[in-house]
């Protein structure tokens, strides 16, 4: 093959393709398409002696006006039924195709991209406009429970205490567990109920 493996001071083996040793293996055949590339460039400089655009800042770019895809992204834009096709260009493990023709397909697989990424970019305006405003800070004084609202003042004034009452009155008031019997209807203490008076002379 027309592949050179020179080792020389650096750590890694530094490798050159020649094609007129011989042509690219199997494992690189793309090196044959960017050969014929060169060539072709390389016969319209002479011929028409005009330099390619291709040379930019010195530095060659063989696929300036392709896009990289893979079989991944074909499959989401729903052109997989292109492979093998002159539109798309096997390369290692994917495929070139035409920048121009990408954006179409793009804009059509999915149309409203542009309308989400406003609207995205809109959201975090927004809430980066939210974060810089001063907040209110959060009351010390805890609402008033809508259900059993004497116990709750009641088990506030024992938590106040420092005694073992007083600790366990503030643990029912922070347990989530025992959320609900100052919220939800279904735990309301009739405080009037005969059972009620007798537990609690």
């Amino acid at each position: 093959s027309g592949i050179i493996l020179c080792a020389t001071d650096q750590p890694k083996l530094e490798t050159y393709y020649i094609p007129a040793i011989g042509i690219a293996p199997k494992w690189c055949s793309f090196l044959e398409s960017i050969t014929e590339e060169l060539e072709e460039r390389d016969l319209n400089r002479e011929t028409t002696g005009i330099t390619s655009n291709l040379v930019r800042d010195g530095q060659e770019t063989i696929y300036e006006n392709y896009k990289f895809v893979s079989r991944d992204d074909l499959e989401k834009l729903g052109i997989s039924n292109l492979v093998g096709t002159p539109l798309l260009r096997g390369y290692m493990h994917g495929f070139f195709m035409d920048i121009n023709l990408y954006n179409r397909v793009k804009s059509v697989a999915n149309p409203f991209e542009y309308e989400d990424y406003q609207k995205k970019k809109l959201k975090e305006r927004l809430e980066a406009k939210r974060s810089s405003r001063i907040t209110p800070r959060p009351s010390d004084k805890k609402p008033k429970a809508a259900v059993n609202a004497d116990l709750a003042e009641r088990l506030q004034y024992k938590a106040s205490d420092s005694t073992k009452a007083g600790k366990l009155a503030n643990q029912v008031l922070s347990d989530d567990r025992f959320g609900n019997l100052f919220t939800n209807p279904d735990f309301h203490i009739n405080e009037e109920d005969d059972d009620f008076k007798l537990r609690n002379p």
